[in-house]
């Protein structure tokens, strides 16, 4: 397997498998999920949300793929302090635009207000910590022990050169929170997000890289 920066061509690749690996996620499922009407308008929404945050990361080389034989398996999105940090002019320049009307239909602005402060919890600890922002992996390939590869083999080998003495993430999904616990993170913070009175539970974790 390859472990390498994703390129600005693979994008379409990359938002389609995201989407196609999160659609049926509990904490889009039970939050923006419920302000769609019609599934066709969910899944237009989730590849477009995605096609932003991955061309935005790309650029900025922040997101990486596994592959195998030339196809990707999977994709990672890390965050560190020394890596740049995103604004909203750079969402919109990739495509942010498009986004504009879910802000007013479907509450986005709520909606990714609440994943920020979910994302943040489990970086606080120190300047010295990196955060995977997104881990997918292709389905088809789910439950082939691809995720756990891309953690063990590759991001925290890669972390670790980089001089990360930890690696943090979140799950919603109690099959994640096994899945992270198999793997050597350790749950340090649990807690009920909410949206618009829909709720979701939220777990952080955190894996010390240093002796």
């Amino acid at each position: 397997m390859n472990f390498r920066h994703a390129v600005i061509p693979e994008i379409k690749q990359l938002s389609e498998l995201a989407a196609a690996s999160f659609s049926e996620y509990e904490l889009y499922q039970k939050t923006i999920r419920q302000t769609f009407h019609h599934e066709a308008d969910y899944q237009k929404f989730i590849q477009s949300m995605h096609a932003v945050h991955l061309a935005t990361n790309v650029k900025q080389q922040k997101a990486f793929v596994l592959e195998e034989k030339n196809k990707i398996l999977a994709i990672v999105i890390l965050e560190a302090a020394t890596l740049p940090k995103t604004t909203i002019w750079q969402y919109i320049k990739n495509g942010g635009l498009k986004m504009f009307p879910y802000f007013f239909q479907n509450n986005l602005a709520q909606f990714l207000a609440m994943l920020d402060e979910a994302e943040k919890l489990p970086q606080q600890y120190s300047p010295t910590n990196w955060h995977v922002n997104l881990l997918a992996v292709r389905p088809g390939y789910q439950g082939q022990h691809i995720g756990s590869r891309a953690l063990t083999d590759f991001v925290i080998p890669y972390v670790k050169s980089k001089g990360a003495q930890s690696l943090s993430l979140i799950t919603n999904t109690q099959n994640n929170v096994t899945f992270y616990q198999k793997n050597n993170f350790k749950i340090t913070d649990e807690r009920i997000l909410d949206f618009k009175g829909h709720q979701v539970k939220n777990w952080s974790f955190m894996q010390v890289l240093v002796d």
